[in-house]
């Protein structure tokens, strides 16, 4: 659950008066979900919340969504993750204060993987590790493909192998020390088992590498009002378009669009539109051919 701000920047101490206030869920796969779901696609949704009077909220607005929450496991006692978000509103970038959910443990004996029988794409994160790794495992049986959103760590290993697509942010790279080097922060993705490569840059677009090469988009110009969510968004979306056949470009692209225009309303979940507005957007915006829908 994210409660967002906007607010003017200020020093430690200062008092602002907040000209916007948005109350939502939020979350890496959740906000993902929620883009899919507006664009038309049929989800479900893994995880686990606390019965707690916020995990109520989650809840209610997923499947507000049409999102299906059958798999949404209530862990008793347990307390859902919340984030409190100043994004400051003159450059519409944030800043998070995360509580990470507690007491949410689970049972994979509970889950039957028979329903994975129907999806054409797996969005996971390393959230609940063991419960991504069971999923992925679930797929890759069928060849169905798996897009990560997670930042590469020894904790995570099992995962990546189990991944076909990996979208990082540009601090993945700062983090290995290859920020002025992407291509090689590409090469580094590969290595750790994933075929394809993202590396979303922000305001300057996003860079990949698959099986057939290396490419580079840029970012689409509009008025930003909040980045909140914004990387999430480009993961469903990406995700989205790999279900419907999509080459890599062709869903970083797509994803990019989405994202824009998630970003010209507050909050991670307000401005994420439907297919005919990206479409609309992406027939204004867009050199590539975007005719069959």
């Amino acid at each position: 659950m994210d409660y967002i701000v906007s607010a003017p920047k200020i020093n430690y101490g200062e008092t602002a008066r907040v000209s916007d206030y948005v109350a939502q869920g939020g979350g890496l796969i959740g906000t993902a979900m929620v883009a899919c779901a507006r664009l038309g696609a049929s989800s479900d949704l893994l995880c686990i919340l606390g019965d707690d009077h916020v995990g109520d909220q989650i809840l209610a607005e997923l499947e507000a969504e049409g999102i299906s929450s059958t798999h949404i496991i209530r862990a008793p006692g347990g307390r859902s993750p919340f984030s409190f978000i100043h994004v400051d509103e003159n450059s519409g970038e944030r800043t998070i204060f995360h509580r990470p959910g507690t007491g949410l443990g689970f049972d994979l004996e509970c889950i039957n993987w028979s329903i994975a029988s129907s999806w054409d794409a797996l969005l996971v994160d390393d959230i609940f590790l063991d419960l991504s790794i069971a999923a992925a495992r679930a797929v890759r049986k069928r060849g169905v493909p798996v897009v990560a959103d997670l930042i590469p760590d020894d904790r995570n290993m099992r995962l990546l192998k189990l991944v076909d697509v990996l979208i990082a942010p540009r601090h993945y790279a700062r983090q290995i020390g290859l920020d002025d080097n992407l291509d090689s922060a590409l090469d580094s993705i590969h290595d750790l088992g994933p075929a394809t490569a993202v590396i979303t840059l922000g305001a300057e677009g996003w860079v990949y590498s698959d099986l057939y090469g290396k490419g580079r988009g840029e970012a689409f110009k509009v008025d930003v009002v909040d980045t909140t969510g914004a990387g999430d968004t480009f993961h469903g979306a990406f995700t989205y378009g790999l279900a419907r056949g999509w080459d890599t470009a062709r869903c970083c692209e797509f994803a990019s669009a989405v994202a824009a225009i998630k970003c010209m309303k507050p909050g991670g979940r307000t401005g994420l539109p439907s297919l005919p507005e990206v479409m609309a957007f992406l027939d204004t915006n867009s050199d590539l051919c975007y005719a069959t829908r």
